[in-house]
């Protein structure tokens, strides 16, 4: 299993699939930082003074992290980046479902609406297992850090 799991075409189709889904919903967010607020507000959980600020931020983080996946730089620094953010995300789901609010989870912004719920944090989950992975296999000759790497070895 840890072959499978472990092997660079299938850690290269995890970082495609997690950096994809992190550009798409960071592009989606950063086009409207005014609704992405809102979709924030809605969760009640962070104090009104940091939440323009965080929809400022956030989908810049997000973007940035999804481009540097697929790209291969910095895979543990960027894969762990992105657990924790969809460990966040998951617990703010999982509290707003738990006190029946029935909001559009702010995940794709103005590009797909989906409310928050189980769909969610399964999908999330999934993110967070994949995002895992590439943290524990870091090492793949199909990423930009390791093409620097064997050519500057070269070249000694």
């Amino acid at each position: 299993m840890k072959s499978i799991l472990g092997n660079e075409y299938f850690i290269f189709i995890a970082r495609l699939i997690v950096g994809a889904m992190f550009i798409v919903v960071g592009v989606g967010k950063i086009t409207d930082p005014n609704l992405f607020a809102k979709e924030i507000a809605n969760y009640r959980m962070l104090p009104e003074i940091l939440i323009n600020s965080v929809a400022i931020v956030l989908p810049w983080i997000e973007l940035i992290c999804g481009v540097l996946l697929i790209l291969g730089v910095r895979l543990r620094a960027n894969a762990t980046v992105i657990f924790v953010l969809l460990l966040l995300f998951n617990i703010m789901v999982a509290t707003a479902w738990a006190r029946g609010l029935d909001i559009n989870c702010g995940c794709y912004s103005q590009i797909a609406k989906q409310t928050v719920g189980l769909p969610k944090l399964l999908e999330n989950t999934g993110l967070m297992f994949l995002s895992i992975l590439i943290y524990l296999f870091p090492q793949n000759s199909l990423s930009l850090e390791s093409l620097v790497l064997q050519e500057a070895k070269g070249r000694e």
